[in-house]
């Protein structure tokens, strides 16, 4: 199912799925005839029908994963379409994704882009590119200065995740995070969370967070504590997306991401 809101000159596109007890959105936004992702190929007859009614001349991708991109071969043949020079190759090949991923998001088949780094003009706006790798190695925001909006794609999601997937970097996230508060904006486009008119706060908030955490976990690290003992110190719960994953989603990846990145310094 999809829905449609507004905000500014901004239109957010909303599809909702629950399965197993796990409910999750995902957006994608239109504004200045730019298409920023493309949505789930399990809602490829509504995002294409939406389209078919829109007009749209570019589409930039915020990263390669299939919540994002499962519609790109319908599109990459038509409409001139942008992702980081980094997902080029990701893009071009066909994705090996776990059972659960394709039975929630469905899988995608291969499209072709162009690789973009730093800077996206539409006729109205201008949007400086930030790599932001953490949640994937290709992860962009844009941001629009002179209006204040940052399009975050999966960078904040949620200000206190409980959990991470087996590819992601909680060092990396931070650093990434820290990259974004280095500029002025105050409305955050997430892909997940949707529009969030106190951005900035929220963005804020997740980086207190992932630092107090990273402190956490170093020190008990430190103390010779071995992973498997932090997690369930730090995080004693389990989340029905731990099971739906088999644990590709887990609160062990948090733990073992930080010390990872520590010990190879």
């Amino acid at each position: 199912m999809l829905t449609v809101s507004e905000f500014e000159s901004v239109k957010a596109v909303k599809g909702t799925f629950q399965l197993g007890g796990v409910r999750m959105n995902v957006y994608m936004y239109l504004v200045d005839e730019l298409l920023i992702d493309c949505g789930p190929r399990r809602l490829q007859k509504e995002i294409m029908d939406f389209l078919s009614k829109e007009s749209y001349t570019q589409i930039i991708l915020t990263h390669h994963h299939e919540d994002h991109t499962g519609n790109a071969s319908m599109l990459s043949s038509e409409i001139p379409m942008y992702i980081h020079p980094e997902g080029l190759p990701l893009c071009r090949a066909r994705p090996h994704l776990p059972l659960y991923r394709r039975v929630f998001w469905g899988s995608r088949k291969p499209f072709d882009a162009k690789g973009i780094e730093h800077r996206f003009k539409t006729k109205h706006h201008t949007f400086d590119l930030l790599h932001t790798p953490g949640h994937a190695p290709d992860h962009m925001a844009l941001l629009e200065k002179e209006r204040g909006w940052l399009f975050t794609g999966d960078l904040y999601v949620m200000s206190q995740p409980k959990s991470i997937f087996a590819f992601e970097s909680i060092p990396d996230v931070i650093q990434s995070l820290q990259k974004v508060l280095s500029q002025d904006f105050k409305t955050v486009f997430c892909s997940h969370a949707g529009i969030l008119q106190n951005g900035r706060r929220r963005i804020e908030e997740k980086l207190y967070y992932l630092l107090s955490i990273q402190d956490q976990v170093l020190a008990k690290h430190n103390d010779g504590k071995p992973a498997s003992v932090i997690q369930k110190e730090l995080f004693p719960r389990r989340h029905v997306l731990n099971y739906f994953s088999l644990f590709e989603n887990s609160s062990k990846h948090i733990v073992t991401s930080i010390i990872n990145k520590e010990g190879s310094r």
